[in-house]
């Protein structure tokens, strides 16, 4: 005797869990999507002169790293020092015992060295805008003005 009585095929029924499967993937996605908003990083502020100097045009900018490698800042002495208390901090965060005075004193001379170059580019920033007629001053703000909206721009984590 021949069993007439047959289930559903078993292709079917992985079909039909494949097509829920599905479903839920793409319902997942636009929950995901909806729910996650901007996937860009969150606004920044860049509180150096980099807003000004992006303003300004390359002649501009090319005086200005001028000025920087000719003040002696950030000069091969400097960036050396800059590595040696990077690898003190590191340690002075690795040890058992924290020592934040050390770390501070080591936060301090980096923060010396970064305003010294910070304070090269606001001098020479400030003498090219005061050689600037009123038109090119204008132009100028202008394209601050865009920089400012637009925001720093974005990491490369």
């Amino acid at each position: 005797m021949t069993n007439t009585d047959k289930k559903p095929r078993n292709w079917t029924r992985i079909l039909l869990v494949i097509s829920l499967g599905l479903n839920l993937a793409v319902v997942g996605m636009v929950a995901g999507f909806a729910f996650a908003g901007d996937k860009r990083s969150p606004q920044r502020f860049d509180l150096t002169v980099g807003p000004l100097t992006r303003a300004m045009d390359d002649n501009a900018r090319t005086s200005v790293r001028e000025a920087l490698r000719e003040s002696g800042v950030f000069d091969r002495a400097d960036r050396n020092s800059i590595r040696v208390d990077m690898t003190a901090l590191v340690a002075l965060l690795r040890a058992d015992d924290f020592d934040a005075a050390a770390f501070q004193e080591v936060l301090g001379r980096q923060r010396a060295r970064l305003q010294a170059g910070q304070d090269t580019v606001l001098r020479v920033v400030t003498d090219q805008i005061n050689t600037m007629t009123a038109q090119d001053r204008a132009a100028f703000a202008d394209r601050l003005e865009r920089q400012l909206r637009r925001g720093p721009p974005q990491r490369r984590d």
